[in-house]
C-alpha cells in the first residue's frame, strides 16, 4: 500500500529521553482512515509518546511521522496549530476546568479556533445530544461523577469534528459499567468516520470487544492476534 493510502504512518521512528535507551526504537505503524485500534503495553512503554509524536508535540530522534501523506516532522511552526486541530485528545485524568461548567469546557477548542458564539452553541448542543449528556451541560464540572467528567472530556475532544481521536487510558479510573459506556461512545464516533486509537491496559475490554490490537514492547509494535 502506498503512503497516500495511509492516514497515519510511522517509519523507523526512534525516540528517547535523557540519553537513556530509546523508548521507541525503529517503530513502524500504518493506520487507515476510519480504523479503530487498541494500543497497549506496560506503563512507560511509549503509548503517550507515540501520541505526542503524531500531534507534533515532540519530534522523533530519527525516522519520519506522516499524517495524510504529509511529514509531521517537516511541518513549519505556523502550520502546527492547523495540524493539531485534526486531533481530539482524551486523557485519563480528564484535564478539565473544574470550576467551569461542562458547556464552558466543551466550548474551549471552538473558541480557540475563532468560531462565533452562535455556531459554538449549536455544535455543543449537537454533541451533547449525540452523547446523551445535555442534562449536565450547565453543571459545574466539580459536581459531576468521574464518568460524567469523562463524557465532558470526550465531547470537548470531538466537538470540532477531528479526523482522529486519541484516547489515552480513558477508562482507567472508571468502574466496569462506565468504562463500557465510554467504549460504546468511542465506537459511535468511529462509526461516524473518525479514526480512533485507544491506548488502554483494560484487557477485559479488549477481550470483550476485539479490534485490531497493537502492543508496544521494547520500543517496537507487535500486532496481537485475535
Amino acid at each position: 500500500m502506498s503512503l497516500s493510502n495511509h492516514q497515519i504512518q510511522f517509519k523507523g521512528v526512534v525516540k528517547g529521553y535523557l540519553k537513556k535507551e530509546p523508548i521507541l526504537s525503529n517503530l513502524n505503524l500504518s493506520v487507515a482512515c476510519g480504523e479503530f485500534l487498541y494500543l497497549t503495553g506496560a506503563s512507560g512503554a511509549g503509548k503517550t509518546t507515540l501520541f505526542k509524536l503524531l500531534m507534533g508535540l515532540e519530534l522523533p530522534d530519527a525516522g519520519e511521522v506522516y499524517f495524510e501523506g504529509h511529514s509531521v516532522t517537516a511541518l513549519k511552526p505556523k502550520a502546527m496549530p492547523a495540524h493539531r486541530r485534526q486531533f481530539g485528545m482524551i486523557f485519563q485524568d480528564y484535564k478539565l476546568l473544574e470550576k467551569k461548567t461542562a458547556r464552558d469546557n466543551i466550548s474551549l477548542p471552538l473558541l480557540i479556533s475563532g468560531l462565533d458564539l452562535e455556531e459554538t452553541r449549536r455544535r455543543i448542543d449537537d454533541i451533547a445530544l449525540k452523547l446523551d449528556m445535555d442534562h449536565i451541560l450547565d453543571q459545574p464540572v466539580q459536581s459531576l461523577s468521574g464518568g460524567e467528567q469523562q463524557l465532558v472530556a470526550i465531547a470537548r475532544a470531538s466537538v470540532h469534528n477531528p479526523s482522529v481521536i486519541l484516547a489515552d487510558e480513558p477508562t482507567a479510573n472508571l468502574d466496569q459499567e462506565t468504562a463500557q459506556r465510554i467504549y460504546e461512545i468511542l465506537v459511535k464516533l468511529n462509526q461516524g468516520g473518525t479514526t480512533v486509537i485507544l491506548a488502554t491496559h483494560n484487557l477485559s475490554l479488549i477481550k470483550k470487544h476485539p479490534q485490531r490490537t497493537l502492543l508496544i514492547r521494547e520500543g517496537r509494535l507487535l500486532e496481537v492476534q485475535r
